[in-house]
């Protein structure tokens, strides 16, 4: 597999890359906005015209960075839409979907940059070949055809280590509890089902987030224990209970959440035999560059169940928030948001197995 390099964008200071993965997020936050917005309100030269600038400020900020693979890519992506404004291209719901997979397709590329300073070369040129072929089409009602072919090159394609995850049912990890563990895990499930319906979060919170932990910890090669894993899921979020009792102070809510980790540590440590788990529930809301609360841990003092869990309930609650009614279209941007604290509040080898479960997650649904 060839790679391609950006070396005077490697040679830049970190903290300017840095911002420039943000604004890159930012923007391309705007436009799967704008996209979501065409789709479901309808079309709107206003709405093309906001488009384009965001395209523009992103492939802007990409070449004062030096990154002029990926300009050139985000350059037809903005001839495309360019031609929207003046009418010799037609919107359709094929180029809207396109744009943001191509934005996705260039965040990725733009990481692999970031952290090993290469990136995929296919991938680059299949997304450049693909818009240059679009751009050219001289008859218009061709055009959504193409953006569909290339929508499926785009698609992540059934590698050799994914096979064994053609099934969905092959993503269903299978805990093997004691007898008393059982009883105590029905009992765990019962406080977290109740406290997510009282929150205003969907009853599916849990298992989400417990199908989630346990995908993650499946990828990693030292695995914690899946039995204290299941414990801390159900119960990591027990000590959010003293918020009710907060009503219209505000002063109080913010230290009930500040003190959430701790309490619902201390009322699983009233079961025997959950000790990681506890340890899980208290440091959930660590982070691995000593940022979090409600002890400031820094890297290795954190348990690496609570990062499992932690990535977990970032990704859940991004993509599904409180109403827990659908699948809706964020789910790349979670997957970004869990990404981009790598260094910050997740160590990066976790991220790899976060991306990995993910990645498998979806081959299954789509299949």
């Amino acid at each position: 597999m060839s790679h391609f390099a950006c070396k005077e964008f490697s040679a830049l200071e970190k903290d300017l890359k840095d911002d420039l993965l943000e604004c890159y997020v930012e923007a391309q936050q705007e436009i799967e906005e704008i996209i979501n917005s065409i789709e479901g309100e309808g079309f709107s030269f206003d709405k093309l015209d906001e488009l384009f600038r965001s395209l523009h400020s992103m492939k802007g900020n990409c070449s004062v960075c030096f990154l002029d693979p990926l300009v050139g890519v985000l350059h037809k992506l903005e001839e495309i839409v360019d031609g929207m404004r003046g009418g010799y291209i037609q919107y359709h719901h094929h180029l809207g979907d396109l744009i943001n997979v191509v934005i996705e397709n260039v965040y990725s590329l733009l990481q692999q940059i970031y952290q090993s300073h290469v990136a995929e070369s296919e991938l680059r040129d299949i997304l450049q070949q693909g818009l240059d072929g679009i751009y050219a089409e001289e008859d218009d009602a061709e055009r959504p055809k193409l953006a569909a072919v290339l929508l499926k090159q785009c698609s992540h394609q059934v590698t050799e280590e994914e096979e064994d995850c053609r099934d969905a049912s092959s993503l269903i990890i299978k805990v093997e509890f004691t007898e008393q563990q059982q009883a105590d895990i029905d009992l765990f499930a019962g406080f977290s089902h109740k406290l997510n319906r009282l929150l205003g979060y969907s009853t599916e919170r849990s298992e989400r987030i417990l199908k989630l932990c346990q995908l993650i910890n499946a990828e990693l090669r030292a695995p914690v224990d899946p039995c204290q894993l299941s414990a801390a899921a159900y119960m990591h979020n027990m000590g959010m209970a003293l918020i009710l009792n907060c009503k219209d102070d505000e002063e109080a809510k913010q230290d009930a959440t500040m003190n959430h980790p701790m309490v619902g540590a201390k009322l699983l440590s009233k079961h025997e035999g959950w000790e990681e788990a506890v340890d899980m529930v208290k440091a959930h809301k660590e982070r691995f560059d000593g940022s979090g609360y409600p002890e400031g841990l820094v890297g290795p003092l954190i348990p690496q169940g609570a990062f499992i869990l932690s990535m977990a309930v970032m990704f859940i609650d991004s993509v599904w928030g409180k109403s827990g009614s659908e699948y809706n279209k964020s789910a790349m941007r979670a997957v970004q948001s869990v990404n981009f604290e790598s260094g910050k509040g997740f160590p990066q080898h976790l991220i790899e197995s976060f991306n990995a479960a993910i990645r498998k997650a979806l081959v299954a649904k789509r299949k």
